[in-house]
């Protein structure tokens, strides 16, 4: 039968053609029009959100491709890590090249793109609940857009400005007409460099936005302490932080093996821009071995040569251990002529790497004066305000322990042959080995007042008490524990989220004019006295499980706040 009713045409008047921004302006139809059909065809536009994870949380292969780095895996990881030597860490995830390794499993079944959107390339355990989140918001904004959400992984052994150039690539590959970046901790440095560091060109033009959740801006003293003391645990009956902790390096020794040729890790360090949660630049003090009253506190001016570059046999508060380094322990000697400047004959090989360690440095130093305090005009910073012990300061706690050891307990003295149970400095009351992320040595001091070397655990006591009579002195150095405020600390050192201080991840100061007439879709501080706008919205997250459900809201609020404002044309 034939259909004698008349087909509309594409160019029909009735048809309106619009694009998402255009939907939002005038109105449809005028009002003579009101009563007739109208067909509106919508061009969806598409804005891209990219998820930027932080240090470990890409999964990492070798060039076997033989899984290297599962944080998604716990028997995986424990068999592999959790009684790795440092050797072992060391040729796991440096001695070779690695690559980021993609790997969907059955957690990604409900999303059939999850593949193709790189979703398999990081911790799922970590992030899928945030990638799912996102993705599965239900909002009338996608009418108007396509809001496909993206994960970057990365080799996060290699350098921030390295993956933040393979980031800017990334961005340029897409066809979209914006793209909004949302990153945790470290990936938080990888798109800042991607956006204003070296040869950034125009790609920051293409970004909508950034939301950065727990950035180290400025770096975090807590880089420092783990290379001293190795990775914290919360708590004496936190069985899950210890196994944690034996996984992520349990020791000086275990972290020494990978951060020093690690310029990711490196970098984040406090810069030569970190301040304390009250303002200051010293962030790490030293007691005095003479008198418990002196007090001396770094940074002066450079943390890179009064900190990092220092070794701990000439200053003991100094960041390099040459007997941890790997692939071969550093000569103190080598250590004297590289980092200090000693006219002494060294080990060329222990000289080499040391020079290569400096050089590697000075890179550092070089990425943190590039980016400084550098963010993209639409940054909206998410932050722990307080509620987890943090470290955002470090003291060194020096104590002469000479009578302690000379006086030591007559069961201790006695002409048994107590071998078995008593034989050393680690048995004599307090001065216990630490370990567990804590971290104590005892050294000589000379007749002179000179520092001499530190004095191994297992030291009989007939040596002991030979030094005490030469005229020698023993002092136990140790390390402030979490949570303690100790002598040069400010009262406020504990803010942050466990991991980064309160000062670094407020570090950056957008400028909200910036946001246009969007402004009225920041957050308000609010107190006793004023109402501000403010670029930052705090949570009572942990560092290690920022995205809970409350950052995860703020995050997609922010989100559909940049999305709108971009339809409303209230910014380009």
């Amino acid at each position: 039968m034939h259909n004698d009713k008349p087909k509309i045409p594409y160019d029909d008047p009735l048809r309106h053609r619009k694009t998402p921004r255009e939907m939002l302006k005038e109105p449809i139809c005028t009002e003579c029009e009101a009563c007739r059909d109208n067909i509106i065809q919508v061009r969806r536009d598409t804005i891209a959100v990219i998820f930027v994870p932080g240090i470990m949380g890409s999964k990492l292969k070798d060039p076997k491709n033989a899984p290297v780095w599962n944080p998604d895996s716990s028997s995986f990881m424990a068999g592999l890590y959790m009684k790795a030597t440092p050797d072992d860490r060391y040729k796991l995830l440096i001695a070779q090249p690695l690559t980021v390794m993609h790997e969907v499993t059955k957690d990604h079944a409900d999303y059939p793109k999850a593949e193709e959107r790189g979703w398999g390339s990081v911790a799922w355990s970590f992030y899928g609940d945030l990638l799912t989140s996102i993705q599965n918001w239900a909002t009338p904004l996608k009418v108007l857009l396509d809001l496909p959400v993206y994960a970057f992984g990365y080799n996060w052994l290699e350098s921030n400005r390295v993956s933040g150039g393979k980031l800017r690539e990334f961005i340029h590959t897409f066809k979209a007409e914006k793209v909004i970046l949302v990153t945790h901790s470290m990936g938080g440095l990888v798109a800042r460099w991607a956006l204003g560091g070296d040869e950034a060109g125009d790609v920051a033009a293409k970004v909508l936005g950034v939301i950065h959740g727990a950035q180290p801006v400025h770096g975090a003293p807590v880089a420092y302490r783990r290379m001293i003391a190795g990775q914290e645990v919360d708590g004496f009956f936190n069985i899950q932080g210890m196994l944690g902790a034996k996984v992520l390096g349990p020791d000086g020794p275990s972290i020494t093996a990978i951060f020093p040729h690690a310029e990711s890790a490196l970098e984040l360090l406090p810069s030569q821009h970190y301040r304390t949660n009250d303002g200051r630049r010293e962030w790490l003090h030293v007691q005095d071995p003479g008198s418990p009253d002196g007090l001396q506190s770094y940074p002066k001016a450079d943390p890179y040569r009064e900190i990092y570059a220092r070794s701990s046999h000439r200053d003991f508060w100094g960041m390099i251990h040459g007997g941890w380094f790997q692939p071969e322990p550093l000569e103190d000697r080598a250590l004297g002529r590289v980092f200090h400047g000693e006219a002494t004959e060294a080990d060329p090989e222990s000289e080499r790497q040391a020079t290569l360690f400096l050089n590697r440095l000075e890179a550092v130093r070089n990425f943190h004066a590039t980016i400084g305090g550098y963010c993209h005009p639409r940054t909206m910073q998410l932050f722990s305000s307080g509620g987890q012990d943090t470290c955002s300061e470090v003291s060194w706690l020096t104590r002469d322990v000479t009578l302690t050891v000379a006086r030591r307990p007559d069961d201790m003295r006695g002409d048994r042959d107590l071998r078995d149970r008593y034989f050393a400095l680690r048995h004599i009351p307090g001065i216990l080995e630490r370990s567990r992320g804590e971290y104590s040595e005892v050294r000589w001091v000379e007749a002179d007042g000179s520092h001499g070397k530190t004095v191994p655990w297992d030291t009989p006591f007939a040596e002991l008490d030979r030094g005490i009579r030469e005229g020698r002195r023993l002092i136990l150095l140790r390390v402030s524990d979490f949570g303690d405020t100790e002598p040069g600390m400010a009262d406020t050192c504990n803010l942050g989220d466990g991991t980064v201080p309160l000062s670094s991840a407020t570090g950056l100061q957008p400028d909200c004019t910036t946001w246009g007439n969007a402004t009225h879709t920041l957050p308000f501080w609010q107190n006793a006295w004023h109402s501000t706008i403010a670029t930052g919205c705090p949570t009572n997250a942990k560092h290690s499980g920022f995205f809970d459900q409350s950052s995860i809201q703020t995050t997609i609020n922010t989100i559909h706040n940049l999305c709108l404002g971009w339809l409303r044309e209230e910014y380009d």
